[in-house]
This record gives C-alpha cells, sequence and structure tokens, in this order.
C-alpha cells in the first residue's frame, strides 16, 4: 500500500509503471521512452563532456598548444549513452537498489566514472594508432601523463555524474513524469510524495 511522505511543495505522486497489475508499455511506447531517456542521457553526458573539453582547450592554450576536442564530446557522449543504457539492461550498478537513493547514486557515478576514463584511454589509444603515433603519446596527453591526473579526471567524472543519477534515481522512485511536471510545469501546484513498499 502506498504510504505518505510528506505534503509539501515540491513532492510527486508515485510512477503508473511502479503499480502492480498494470499492463506492460507496447513497443512504441517503450522505443519512445528509450528515445527520451537516451536524448536527456545524451545532452548531459555531452554538456559534461563537452566543459570538459573547453576546459582542456583552455589550458593548452595557455601553453600555445593547439587543441580542440570539442567534436570528440558529441561523440564520446553517444558512445557513453549506449554503453549505460546496456549496463541498464544488464543490471550494472544495481547493488544498492533497495539502500538509500544516495548509496545507489554514488555507487553508479563511480562506476560509470571509471568506465568514462576507461573510454577515453582507449579513444586517446585508437586516436594514436590512427595517426601513427606512438601509444605513450597518447597516454600522456590524457590526465598530464600521469596517475594523479588520470585520478583527477575521474574524480570530475565522478562528481559531475552524482546530480545526474540521484535525478534518475528520483524519477525511479517517484516517476519520470510526475518528476519531470514538478521540475518544468511546476506553477503554483502542490504535489504529495507517495512511496511503495
Amino acid at each position: 500500500m502506498p504510504k505518505t511522505i510528506g505534503k509539501n511543495e515540491g513532492a510527486a505522486a508515485v510512477a503508473a509503471d511502479s503499480r502492480p497489475g498494470q499492463p506492460k508499455p507496447g513497443l512504441k511506447a517503450r522505443a519512445i521512452s528509450t528515445g527520451k531517456k537516451m536524448l536527456i542521457m545524451m545532452l548531459y553526458l555531452w554538456a559534461f563532456l563537452a566543459v570538459l573539453n573547453l576546459h582542456k582547450t583552455v589550458v593548452l592554450q595557455q601553453e600555445h598548444i593547439d587543441y580542440n576536442g570539442l567534436g570528440f564530446a558529441f561523440i564520446n557522449a553517444v558512445v557513453l549513452v549506449k554503453v549505460m543504457l546496456v549496463a541498464d539492461d544488464l543490471k550494472v550498478g544495481t547493488r544498492f537498489k533497495d539502500k538509500s537513493l544516495i548509496y545507489h547514486t554514488l555507487y553508479a557515478s563511480f562506476l560509470f566514472a571509471v568506465v568514462l576514463v576507461g573510454f577515453h584511454i582507449v579513444e586517446g589509444a585508437v586516436m594514436a594508432l590512427l595517426h601513427s603515433k606512438p601509444l605513450s603519446e597518447s597516454l600522456a596527453d590524457f590526465g598530464a601523463g600521469d596517475l594523479r591526473g588520470v585520478l583527477s579526471i575521474g574524480a570530475i567524472a565522478f562528481v559531475a555524474l552524482i546530480p545526474f543519477f540521484l535525478f534518475r534515481e528520483i524519477g525511479r522512485v517517484v516517476g519520470e513524469d510526475q518528476l519531470w511536471g514538478l521540475v518544468f510545469k511546476r506553477g503554483t501546484r502542490r504535489f504529495t510524495l507517495l512511496a511503495q513498499e
């Protein structure tokens, strides 16, 4: 039975798809839902990667090194979204799904920060091979070429992914439609948060 958690402004109702006895959505509805999910994930990751590349461009220009990786930010975002959707289907990162939202959020953020760093290393290696450069040069380019640089990129990715996964988890609990309505259509309406046991 649903339990009322609060009656203050800023709460939302439980998602319809989390109620027992509801029919599963059809193929078209699932495709639209997956498309919206992919677009939101891609925009968030693209914005994060573009800002990270913009920072790198500014830092390298101070050293008079020409660098522009904004195009790769989009490609990386598309690839990472696909990896994240496959990981969702395989239930990767669901270790703390029944715990407080913060545990699952931090775990998923850490897991995908590691994936993001791994993809950047692989991307650098592939680019080095395509341009006939030594592999050590591509690794030196990523994260200043040492463990501290790689860990700093991972830490930045971890922190940047926390709001993304927290928002996703809140949407999972209270319902995505209700959460988006609260964020974009709230106005002067009041919402009640219900959670299912």
